[in-house]
């Protein structure tokens, strides 16, 4: 075995890992520093100067807190549940490319061999088939909590959640489907690439399929205004009502991870992923840190999206998030997928030179 290999790719994984918890940590922080702007009010301020502690005192807080069981819980299941839910969100971000290849450190090429960095820690030819397995699989996680937790609101919040997450795959999937057919490969770095002269948000079906996109992203990560799951004025929290300390940290932090991979997804399937626009740098020797830079200014616009609408729009009634979501998104999908198929093979190339 190629231990030198294998040494490199454990360094790069714990690497990934260690900038997600962080980045994750810190988006909590923005999240409640925005809140607290929108309502006039400072927000954290006290761990830190501007608060800027607050995420290691809360982890710290979620570390140090008693483990507390309900009585006539299903133990097992009771733990599995924010297990399943922190495992997916983690699995997920294995597909995502950040970026090109950039140069190893030397320290790096010393102690491995290795010369070259891709940003991604695996790149399968059906990239977006895995992604969308592993957000199916989190639904089991949300499930699993709300019936093991013996609380009839937790219950609750299970039902509508694996309800609302079954009914917004289907066009969030449509709306995927349609990007697949223009670009013409399940690979994330092949749709990414194709997006070098044009964006897909600028094509017309591209664009139809954004926002059906768009808001099935806010339902699938239970995010307002489609928070049924959790609904606090109606279920206490839903389905982790009956959870504290580390493992409520952990559905806590699935969730954040979740939005920042609906985040990175959204970049690289319509705003052209790592490209940068109009080929700036093309040639510079800092190309690849160039389109690393813009990937993370796409994602963090679409991460900021995800708290101003929480702060700014009200919940759905659940009757109204099904009606929209049946009636509605799912008749679009399949329109936007029979629009991408006759725009790709009849007036792509016409639509494109209008841009290039």
């Amino acid at each position: 075995m190629d231990w030198a290999l294998i040494l490199a790719w454990g360094i790069k994984i714990l690497s990934l890992f260690f900038v997600i918890l962080t980045g994750v940590a810190y988006y909590t922080l923005a999240e409640r520093k925005f809140a607290g702007f929108i309502q006039d009010r400072p927000g954290p301020n006290r761990a830190g100067p501007f608060g800027i502690f607050q995420p290691l005192a809360d982890g710290i807080k979620f570390i140090a807190k008693e483990e507390i069981f309900p009585k006539n819980v299903s133990k097992g299941m009771y733990l599995l549940a924010p297990t399943i839910s922190m495992t997916c969100a983690i699995m997920a971000w294995a597909v995502i490319p950040f970026g090109g290849t950039l140069p190893a450190p030397e320290w790096l090429t010393t102690l491995t061999g290795v010369t070259t960095i891709d940003l991604q820690i695996a790149n399968p030819d059906s990239g977006v088939l895995y992604l969308l397995a592993i957000s199916s699989l989190s639904v089991y996680g949300i499930m699993i909590a709300g019936w093991s937790s013996n609380n009839k609101y937790s219950l609750l919040g299970g039902v509508r959640s694996t309800a609302q997450m079954i009914s917004y795959e289907l066009p969030m999937g449509l709306s995927i489907v349609s990007i697949v057919i223009m670009t013409g490969s399940l690979k994330l770095t092949d749709i990414s690439d194709s997006q070098k002269d044009m964006w897909n948000i600028l094509s017309p079906p591209g664009l139809v399929a954004f926002f059906i996109y768009v808001t099935a992203m806010f339902a699938e990560t239970n995010r307002l205004p489609f928070d049924l799951a959790e609904a606090e004025s109606e279920l206490v929290v839903g389905f982790h009502t009956e959870y504290g300390a580390f493992k409520f940290a952990l559905f806590f932090l699935a969730e954040y991870m979740n939005m920042i991979t609906m985040s990175c997804l959204t970049t690289l399937l319509f705003f052209g992923g790592y490209n940068v626009p109009f080929q700036l740098g093309a040639g510079s020797p800092y190309q690849a840190f160039i389109g690393l830079g813009f990937f993370v200014l796409k994602v963090l616009f679409f991460a900021f999206l995800f708290i101003w609408v929480r702060w700014t729009l009200p919940r759905f009634r659940y009757d109204q998030l099904m009606k929209l979501g049946w009636k509605k998104m799912i008749p679009w999908g399949l329109f936007v997928v029979m629009f991408a198929s006759i725009y790709t093979v009849y007036w792509k190339e016409g639509w494109m030179k209008l841009f290039i």
